[in-house]
């Protein structure tokens, strides 16, 4: 995947959560403080998310409450405009508020 739109920098993603970028970064001891929000994510709301390395400005395309993957979350894939992925369980995704 090559992304190209919605690209933001490790300081402007650190501007809308510093638990998030902290997260994504390995201190897994920030996973309480991220995945309220993530659960609480509806359909076309604003995220940041993270994939091959970058941060990305996103959209929540679908979220999948009634799936038997939905063990521990929804199912939420996010786009971006050119590329949609799923972020649950891998890096997640966190609501902007100033979007």
């Amino acid at each position: 995947m090559n992304l190209t739109q919605g690209i933001i920098s490790r300081d402007e993603a650190r501007a809308i959560s510093e638990d998030y970028v902290d997260f994504v970064e390995g201190d897994f001891d920030k996973w309480e403080s991220i995945i309220g929000p993530f659960n609480g994510l509806r359909r076309g709301q604003a995220v940041v998310s993270y994939i091959d390395g970058k941060f990305v400005l996103a959209k929540v395309s679908s979220i999948n409450h009634n799936d038997f993957r939905a063990i521990d979350g929804p199912i939420v894939r996010v786009s971006n405009g050119e590329y949609s992925w799923r972020v649950d369980g891998d890096h997640y995704a966190y609501p902007r508020s100033n979007a």
